[in-house]
């Protein structure tokens, strides 16, 4: 089914019309009012062949064709149907230029009737002679040609008003029954046309006391013609075809094309109303009114996508107030009418922006009242045709209030196609606030209203800020901002400006910062005390916005203090007591110092925190049992950064010897040495360490004096001690020389990770070895 749909120029008018400050959403009126619609009606006849408006008599005639007895007819609303009887497979119909007299074409009957439209009853019926078949009538220049023949063969003929029948009128052939047509209201010209395979042969005609005096005779690119009709002032023919739709208009006086109808053609059925008014559609399910050139259409009716329109089955109300169409489904049966009331009134709608931000109190707004329809304006029109109406409503006047003189602006295709007027002022201190615009309609428009609420309440703009990350101390810094708003702003309210510091961690105020007409501000300050300063901005809104608050950090450098950790020595027993001592230097206005011990594996724990004395320290005592890291904190002060300092403290375990089995001493020297005999087999020494650590180890190392000096002779690498902290070597005796000397001694190694001390080891005990046994 076809839809609904806008010219390219017209829909470019649906944007925005309406205007709220800078940016928004399209809001639309209504579509189609109801007295623009159709109404329907069921025909109580089973097939459909043409349809006449008889307007003076209140009358519709609507023939049925072949198997039909009679001619319908119904009032202008299509009720009261009566039937004319005895018109046998009536199909054309016609009236006289009089309008006293109907004509129906009766093919079957070879004849033509003539029926009073006063009595509804036929006067006359006029032979065609044998075979001749009339169907298609028109009445131009006082006389009824009609169009007659079988296929391959056609030609026009006339009826006088003596009632005196001729055929093969005008000049050349027809190799088919012509269609005939004429202009709405009664006038010389005729148009003949009839199908002749991918293309319609078509004559134009000036009709004259009964003479046809042939114009123009062409073969036309129009394929499967369904309908053709001419032109209100007789200049130019319109042909509907399904298979071309086109809009090409053609001259009656040489048949060349000569424009552009304002819609292309390919309805089943065209219809011309007096005022040059067509009907038609490039469609199948449906048909539109709309002018013979400009842009556009007035209306465009659908119906059930199982429902067609009928061939001829459009026709237009003399005074154009109504339009009539048959309906068909897709077998020719169930004929319906259509009754289309103000088919030349196009529907208005009022379009427009709305923003979707509030306005705020006291904000200038710009409303634009713009326009749309299915047409564009007549050639030479600035502005739709009609009376434009503005009401503001706001909570000083809840009744409305008409809006003098609102500015009018020409329509400026492609932006505008319609005119526009517009409003400008200021938004209330509190809402609501709402225009109506009442369009009077005028000409082919329709009248139109529709209200626009606008909302107005305060909002709150975005705030931007921009600072440095660092400066120094005593030195210029400034911060800039920018307050947002989404369109143009009232100048209203102010920032205030609060700093926080290490010196004033609640904050103390700055003052409040200018703001520029385009919402930019600065603060300038110099910054004394070190350390974070954080710089807070409070827009108040004023009468007219929110809130809305900022920050920026500026971190300001401060001087690194002297400041060191020592203890009283390096290394330490388990169970000995270490003096840690901090020394703090030159600082600004604090002078705590925290002290922390970090023995291996625990977490840290402070010692002692406080004032350091005159000679800038601060002591500690600690008892230590593992290797330990202490560590000394100055939080810093205004003018002088925190600073950690630290210092290690080693614990070095307690290792004792054993040598296990020597016979006897003797001195060699100064030196006391251990006597082994070889008849003892082995030598044994032990090793103790405390505090032992899982994961540690020890070493042996027996060294040998020769030639004046001590030699490595064995060792023996990283050995596991016990669990309680022993761990035995031996070593045999026949390995070593017998009666020279040597010294043995052990090395403890805590684990490589996680050590809790230090590595310690033995002192040196002497052996020698003799050769015999123990004497």
């Amino acid at each position: 089914m076809k839809t609904a749909r806008l010219s390219p120029a017209i829909a470019a008018s649906v944007v925005g019309a309406l205007v709220l400050g800078m940016t928004g959403a399209t809001v639309f009126g209504p579509v189609v009012v109801d007295s623009y619609a159709a109404s329907s009606t069921a025909l109580p006849i089973a097939h459909f062949a043409h349809l006449v408006v008889d307007a003076p008599h209140g009358h519709l005639y609507i023939s049925g064709g072949a198997d039909t007895d009679g001619i319908l007819v119904t009032d202008l609303d299509g009720g009261n149907p009566t039937t004319i009887s005895g018109e046998p497979g009536a199909t054309g119909l016609a009236l006289s230029a009089d309008g006293s007299a109907l004509y129906a074409a009766l093919p079957d009957q070879d004849a033509i009737a003539a029926i009073s439209t006063a009595t509804l009853t036929e006067s006359a019926r006029y032979g065609t002679g044998a075979g001749t078949h009339p169907d298609s009538l028109a009445v131009a220049g006082g006389t009824l040609w009609f169009g007659y023949g079988t296929t391959g063969t056609g030609g026009i003929g006339s009826v006088d008003a003596a009632g005196t029948v001729n055929l093969g009128e005008g000049t050349g052939s027809w190799t088919a029954p012509p269609a005939l047509a004429t202009t709405p209201t009664p006038s010389g010209v005729l148009a003949a046309a009839a199908q002749t395979g991918d293309t319609t042969a078509v004559a134009t005609y000036a009709a004259d006391d009964g003479v046809l005096t042939r114009q123009a005779a062409k073969s036309l690119p129009v394929p499967e013609l369904t309908d053709f009709a001419v032109t209100a002032d007789g200049e130019h023919l319109a042909l509907s075809s399904w298979l071309r739709a086109s809009s090409d208009r053609y001259r009656v006086s040489d048949l060349a094309v000569n424009g552009q109808f304002a819609e292309p053609l390919a309805a089943r059925a065209i219809a011309v109303a007096p005022d040059g008014t067509l009907a038609g559609c490039g469609c199948n399910y449906g048909f539109e009114a709309f002018p013979e050139t400009a842009k556009g259409y007035y209306n465009l009716y659908e119906f059930a996508s199982q429902m067609r329109l009928a061939v001829h089955g459009l026709a237009w109300a003399p005074d154009g107030s109504r339009l009539y169409a048959v309906t068909v489904d897709a077998t020719g049966g169930t004929p319906t009418l259509l009754t289309a009331r103000n088919p030349e009134t196009a529907w208005v709608r009022l379009s427009g922006n709305s923003t979707t931000t509030p306005l705020a109190p006291g904000e200038a707004y710009s409303f634009r009242a713009g326009f749309d329809a299915p047409v564009s304006l007549d050639a030479g029109e600035a502005m739709i045709p009609g009376i434009v109406r503005i009401t503001r409503y706001d909570q000083a006047d809840p009744d409305g209030v008409l809006v003098p003189n609102p500015t009018a602006t020409p329509a400026h295709p492609p932006v505008d196609y319609f005119g526009s007027y517009d409003v400008s002022g200021t938004a209330p201190a509190t809402g609501p606030l709402s225009f109506r615009v009442d369009y009077s309609g005028s000409g082919h428009y329709g009248p139109a209203t529709k209200t626009f609420d606008v909302p107005v309440a305060k909002y709150a703009p975005t705030m931007t800020l921009t600072a440095p990350d660092t400066g120094g101390r005593a030195a210029p810094v400034t911060v800039t901002g920018r307050l947002n708003w989404p369109h143009a702003h009232v100048r209203t309210g102010a920032v205030h400006v609060v700093k926080t510091d290490p010196a004033h961690p609640s904050g103390y105020s700055l003052g409040t910062a200018p703001v520029a007409a385009d919402g930019t501000f600065a603060l300038h300050d110099t910054p004394q005390t070190g350390g974070a300063n954080t710089y807070s901005f409070t827009y108040d809104g004023g009468a007219s916005y929110l809130p809305v608050t900022g920050s920026q950090t500026v971190q300001v450098s401060r001087s690194t203090p002297s400041l060191n950790v020592t203890t009283d020595a390096k290394s330490y027993h388990s169970g000995a007591t270490v003096k840690v001592t901090a020394h703090l230097g030159t600082t600004y206005n604090s002078r705590v110092v925290t002290l922390y011990a970090q023995p291996a594996g625990k977490p840290r724990t402070a010692l002692k925190s406080g004032k350091v004395d005159a000679r800038g320290n601060l002591v500690a005592s600690y008892k230590v049992t593992r290797n330990t890291v202490f560590s000394a904190a100055f939080a810093g002060d205004y003018r002088y950064a925190p600073r950690t300092v630290t210092a290690g403290a080693t614990l070095t375990p307690t290792v004792k010897t054993q040598i296990q089995y020597p016979s006897k001493t003797t001195h060699i020297g100064s030196t006391t040495y251990q006597v082994f005999y070889k008849s003892e087999v082995t030598m044994g020494f032990n090793l103790h360490v405390t505090p032992r650590q899982a994961g540690g180890c020890a070493s042996m190392s027996i060294e040998h004096y020769s030639s004046g000096t001590w030699h490595q002779a064995t060792s023996q690498k990283c050995v596991p001690l016990y669990s309680d902290g022993w761990y035995g070597y031996s070593r045999a005796l026949k390995l070593f020389t017998s009666n020279d000397r040597y010294r043995i001694r052990g090395l403890y190694t805590p684990p490589a990770t996680g050590a809790q001390t230090g590595t310690a080891q033995s002192g040196w005990t002497y052996f020698t070895v003799r050769p015999g046994t123990v004497k």
